[in-house]
This record gives C-alpha cells, structure tokens and sequence, in this order.
C-alpha cells in the first residue's frame, strides 16, 4: 500500500504535468487539433489527480466529498 505522502508526490507530479499542458494550450500557433489533444490529456490528467485525492482522502479515513 502506498504511503500518503508518497501519493502526495504523485499528486505534485501530476500538478506539474497539467501545468506543462496548460503552457502548451496557450501557444498561438497550436492547430486546433492540437488544442483538442491538449484539452483531452488535461483532462486525463485532472481525472489522475482526483482519484489520488480519492485514494488519500480514503486512506486517512475521510470518504467526504
């Protein structure tokens, strides 16, 4: 089983990698095509992070939302 902090790691790797995607959507030259792929990886990506919160906030016992 996974630590809380290290899940807590894991969250800020994925912090950091929807920040990369959020810089990347604002390039102007981005197609749209581009655009939609940065639009569906960020939500991937907001996905992974709330089920780590999940996973955290489950694991300290707090099934609250």
């Amino acid at each position: 089983m996974k630590t809380v902090p290290h899940m807590f790691a894991e969250l800020t790797a994925q912090a950091e990698d929807f920040h990369s995607l959020t810089v990347e959507g604002q390039l102007r030259d981005n197609s749209p095509d581009m655009q939609k792929a940065i639009a569906s990886h960020l939500r991937m990506a907001m996905a992974a992070m709330d089920g780590i919160v999940s996973q955290i906030k489950h694991q300290l016992g707090d099934a609250r939302d």
